[in-house]
C-alpha cells in the first residue's frame, strides 16, 4: 500500500488575532500502516486512547520511509512540490527570488561598464542573447541548481537590457522631451506586471508560464536590427565620422567627415604606437578608467555616493512596502495587478510633476511624502489592516514616483563617457536594498510589526535631504567628459546642436 504523508504544518495557520503563522513541520510517529487498516472511528478511538508518540521531521520521515509528500496543489503548478521547498528547505524557496536580485546586482555593474567601454548596442546585444538563454534554462531546468543559474542569468540580462536602452533614450532625444520620455520608458515595468498577472491567471504550470514569458524575448533579436549606436557615445570615443554619418546620413557636410576621418586616424595612430612602451600600471588604470573617472573628482564622487545611497534606500523601501502589504489580497494575481496599477499612477504623477518642477525639488517632495506615509503607520492600530495597507500603497506611490525621477536625474548628473557605468553601479546598490528587504521584513518584523516601515520612513527622509545636495539638471545640456563637470564654464561640444534643437531642427546626437 502506498502511503501519503500530509503535514498540516505546510499550510499557514490563521490565529484568532488575524495574523498568520506557519504550523510545525513535524508528524507523530504512529503506525500509519496499521491505522490505515482500521475504519475511521476505530482509528480515531485508538489515537485518542493512547498517548501521542514522538514527533519527527516530515521531510526526513518521507525520505527514509519511502512515503510521498502530499500537496494541495496540482502537480507542476509550483516549484515548491517539485523540489520540496518547505519546512527546513523554505530558505531554498526564498533563494530562488534572491537569485534574481543577485543576477541584477552583478549584471547592473558589469553591463554598465561594457556599455560605456564598448557601446550601448553591444551591451544590449549581449544581454538580449543572455536573456533568451537564461529564460530557456529556467523553463527546462531539471535540477534546482540549474534553476538558480537561470534566475541569476535572467536578473543579469534584465539589467543589461534596461540600462543601456535607457542611456540610448536619454542621449538621443532633445532636452525638451527628455523628462516625459524617460518616465514613459519606465512604464514597461507596471505594464509587464499587468501582463504577468494575466499570464499567471491563464497559465497554471510554472514551466509553461516561464516559457510564455520567455518567448516574447525573441523580439529583442529583431529589435537589434533596427537599434543604432548612440551618436553621443561615438563622439565621446572620438569616432566622429561614424557619428556624423549616423546623424546626417549621406547628407553630412564633407568637411565634417574629412576632419573626423583625420582625427580618428591620428587617434588610432597614437593608440597603436609602441604598446609595449606603456607601463603596466597605466594599462591597469586604463582598464578601470570608467571607475577612476567616476570617483576620481570630488564633484562626481560626491554625486555618486549620494546616488548610491538614494538608489539603495528607494529600492529597499519599494520592496519592503510590497512585502509588508501581503494581506492586501488573498489572490496573488490580484495583488500583482493592483501593484502594477498603482505604479502606473505613480509614473503618471511623476511625469506631471516634472513638467512644472525640477528633478531635485521633485525628488525631495516625493521622498518627504513617502516618508510621512510610512511613519504615520506608527499611529495606526495593528488590527486596522485596511488603513495600514492603504498607507502602504500610498507610500508605494511616492517611492515608485521617486524611483523614476532619480533614474533620470542620475543619467543627467554624469557625463556620457561614464553615464552607463554610473547607472549600472547605482542599480547594483539598488539591488543591495532589494536583497536586504526580505530579511528586514521577516527578521525585524518578528520583533515588532512596525519596525520595517519605521526604518524605511526614516531612511527615506534622509535620502530626500541628501538629494538637495545635487545640482538641478532640468533644461541643462548633458556633459560628455568628466573634466566638464569640474570646469562648468567650458561649453559642451553640442551647444550649437542644443540651439538647433530649440528651433525644432534636427540635432546632432541630441541630448
Amino acid at each position: 500500500m502506498e502511503l501519503r504523508l500530509n503535514c498540516l504544518g505546510f499550510l499557514p495557520i490563521r490565529s484568532h488575532s488575524g495574523s498568520t503563522r506557519n504550523g510545525t513541520c513535524t508528524i507523530y510517529t504512529w503506525n500509519y500502516a496499521q491505522l490505515s487498516e482500521l475504519n475511521y472511528n476505530d482509528a480515531l478511538s485508538y489515537t485518542q486512547s493512547h498517548p501521542p508518540p514522538a514527533e519527527v521531521n516530515c521531510l526526513a520521515t518521507a525520505a527514509t520511509s519511502g512515503w510521498h509528500m502530499f500537496y494541495d496543489q496540482p502537480e507542476g503548478v509550483s516549484i515548491v512540490p517539485e523540489w520540496d521547498l518547505l519546512c527546513e528547505r523554505t530558505a531554498l524557496r526564498s533563494t530562488v527570488q534572491v537569485a534574481l536580485s543577485i543576477g541584477k546586482f552583478v549584471g547592473a555593474s558589469s553591463f554598465g561598464v561594457i556599455s560605456d567601454k564598448y557601446g550601448r548596442k553591444t551591451s544590449f546585444s549581449i544581454a538580449a542573447t543572455l536573456y533568451i538563454v537564461a529564460g530557456l534554462l529556467t523553463t527546462f531546468s531539471p535540477v534546482y541548481v540549474l534553476l538558480l543559474l537561470g534566475r541569476i542569468g535572467l536578473g543579469a540580462s534584465a539589467s543589461g537590457v534596461f540600462y543601456p536602452a535607457f542611456a540610448l533614450l536619454t542621449e538621443n532625444i532633445g532636452k525638451r522631451h527628455r523628462s516625459w520620455m524617460s518616465i514613459a520608458f519606465n512604464f514597461s515595468y507596471p505594464i509587464g506586471m499587468l501582463c504577468l498577472a494575466l499570464a499567471a491567471y491563464l497559465i497554471d504550470p510554472w514551466r509553461d508560464l516561464s516559457l510564455a514569458l520567455t518567448v516574447p524575448s525573441f523580439l529583442l533579436v529583431i529589435h537589434l536590427y533596427f537599434l543604432v549606436e548612440s551618436p553621443r557615445w561615438l563622439l565621446s570615443k572620438g569616432r566622429e565620422r561614424k557619428a556624423y554619418r549616423m546623424v546626417f546620413g549621406h547628407s553630412a557636410p564633407q568637411e565634417l567627415v574629412d576632419s573626423a576621418t583625420v582625427a580618428e586616424k591620428n587617434q588610432g595612430a597614437d593608440a597603436e604606437a609602441d604598446p609595449a612602451a606603456v607601463p603596466f600600471g597605466t594599462k591597469l588604470k586604463q582598464s578601470f578608467s570608467e571607475f577612476t573617472k567616476l570617483y576620481g573628482t570630488p564633484v562626481l564622487c560626491r554625486r555618486a555616493l549620494i546616488c548610491h545611497f538614494t538608489w539603495c534606500i528607494t529600492s529597499l523601501c519599494y520592496y519592503v512596502t510590497a512585502l509588508n502589504a501581503d494581506n492586501f489580497a488573498a489572490n496573488r494575481n490580484v495583488y500583482v495587478a493592483t501593484t502594477g496599477s498603482v505604479d502606473i499612477v505613480a509614473y503618471i504623477l511623476s511625469m506631471i510633476v516634472l513638467a512644472y518642477f525640477g528633478r531635485r525639488s521633485s525628488s525631495f517632495c516625493f521622498f518627504l511624502y513617502a516618508g510621512i506615509c510610512l511613519l504615520v503607520v506608527l499611529a495606526i492600530p495593528q488590527d486596522n489592516t485596511t488603513l495600514l495597507v492603504t498607507l502602504a500603497m500610498l507610500g508605494r506611490v511616492g517611492i515608485t514616483a521617486v524611483y523614476a525621477i532619480v533614474t533620470l536625474h542620475t543619467a543627467e548628473l554624469f557625463p556620457t563617457e561614464i553615464r552607463n557605468t554610473a547607472l549600472g553601479i547605482c542599480s547594483t546598490m539598488a539591488h543591495v536594498g532589494s536583497i536586504a528587504a526580505p530579511y528586514i521584513t521577516d527578521l525585524l518584523g518578528r520583533l515588532a510589526w512596525w519596525i520595517p516601515t519605521t526604518i524605511c520612513g526614516c531612511s527615506v527622509l534622509l535620502a530626500g535631504a541628501l538629494t538637495l545636495l545635487h545640482p538641478e539638471t532640468r533644461d541643462a545640456a548633458l556633459k560628455d567628459h568628466a573634466q566638464q563637470e569640474q570646469q562648468r564654464h567650458v561649453p559642451t561640444i553640442n551647444t550649437d546642436e542644443e540651439m538647433m534643437d530649440e528651433k525644432g531642427e534636427k540635432p546632432i546626437a541630441g541630448n
